[in-house]
């Protein structure tokens, strides 16, 4: 029985993907490497763990390389830039409804997670949430490690959770722990990507609710 939704924050709840692109070409710019071209070469590009999005970048990412030094600029780029963006179009609609139906609601995010409550804050979704929970450091490496204490600490199964998510890697999380999930079209993959992976994508947060009803 389901008994829980799994709430990612980057891309998912929080409409970050244009900032993202080009916040990456500032960084981009500043190293001297190749732009992207826009989103869709940017949807082309991202995936987990962040430092192979890196080094599909352009990025020396061998371990006397400019990785380190290009993922801390990006995050104080990404920080500046950030504050100016808002939740996508339906979030708080859905994280209220199911409040409302009594599902209890996490953010698990790949997000360091000072920056991730810094960027929660604005917002006042405390209210629907029994937890936010980010990662240790700004590598961004895996959240499914995150995801297993979760579970561990709840006393629950894959089987009672249902991950929201808008990138592969939410997906893999979900799949490796025995979740179910749904995946959203506006963040950080493509559509037609995530539609290849076999979990039902949505355009739309607040059909969320309604996915749950149905599980």
């Amino acid at each position: 029985m389901l008994t829980r939704v799994v709430w990612d924050w980057n891309g998912t709840l929080f409409d970050d993907l244009h900032t993202c692109v080009d916040v990456a070409n500032q960084l981009l710019g500043e190293f001297d490497l190749p732009l992207l071209s826009g989103v869709a070469e940017y949807h082309a590009k991202f995936r987990f763990p962040i430092v192979d999005y890196y080094a599909d970048l352009g990025f020396d990412t061998t371990p006397t390389g400019n990785f380190s030094r290009a993922a801390q600029r990006y995050m104080e780029l990404y920080g500046a830039a950030s504050v100016r963006c808002g939740l996508h179009e339906g979030a708080t609609d859905a994280l209220m409804a199911l409040h409302e139906a009594g599902v209890r609601q996490v953010v698990i995010s790949a997000s360091q997670q000072d920056n991730l409550r810094a960027q929660l804050a604005p917002f006042g979704l405390e209210a629907y949430l029994d937890g936010v929970h980010g990662i240790e450091d700004i590598y961004a490496a895996s959240k499914e490690g995150l995801a297993r204490r979760w579970l561990a600490d709840e006393n629950l199964s894959g089987a009672e959770v249902l991950f929201v998510g808008d990138s592969e890697h939410d997906f893999e999380i979900a799949e490796a722990v025995g979740a179910r999930c749904v995946l959203f079209s506006g963040g950080h993959h493509a559509r037609v990507h995530l539609e290849s992976l076999g979990a039902p994508v949505i355009d739309d947060l607040r059909d969320v609710p309604a996915v749950v009803s149905l599980l």
